[in-house]
């Protein structure tokens, strides 16, 4: 990694940080009920040296199981979802948590969602395989 790599990096790791750690919890669950909530994601690679994340910010509704919505990339880094909108759908089964989701046709994520929302697993993305984390919130949101 050269220093204009590190440069183009520590942004979006800056803004996932601190979405992350100053975004409340929203009322998002697994337990069946209708909810909307913004998201704030990160992708980090499964294998390999560290690496920036690609970030990425979603609205979903969850209603009976299935999951739908909208993804958008807000990385700092070159990302082939920049500057689109890709739908989102899926579901999570309300006694176990389990989540599969679909971002659009590139990205496919396997994991859980927690009580308080979180959602997180590994997914298949730019041919490759990500420790995926989304966290009810929105960036910058205090």
């Amino acid at each position: 990694m050269n220093i204009f790599d590190f440069c183009r990096a520590v942004p979006a790791v800056a803004l996932f940080a601190a979405a992350c750690l100053a975004a409340p919890a929203q009322a998002v669950t697994n337990t069946g009920e209708t909810t909307y909530a913004p998201y704030v994601t990160a992708l980090s690679p499964a294998f390999g040296p560290f690496a920036a994340p690609y970030v990425g910010k979603m609205l979903l509704v969850v209603h009976d199981g299935t999951i739908q919505g909208t993804y958008t990339a807000i990385s700092a880094r070159p990302d082939q979802l920049t500057g689109r909108i890709e739908p989102v759908i899926g579901s999570v089964n309300p006694s176990d948590g389990y989540v599969l989701l679909h971002v659009g046709d590139v990205l496919a994520l396997t994991g859980t969602m927690a009580a308080d929302g979180t959602i997180s697993g590994t997914a298949r993305y730019a041919g490759g395989l990500y420790d995926f984390v989304a966290k009810p919130g929105s960036p910058g949101m205090r």
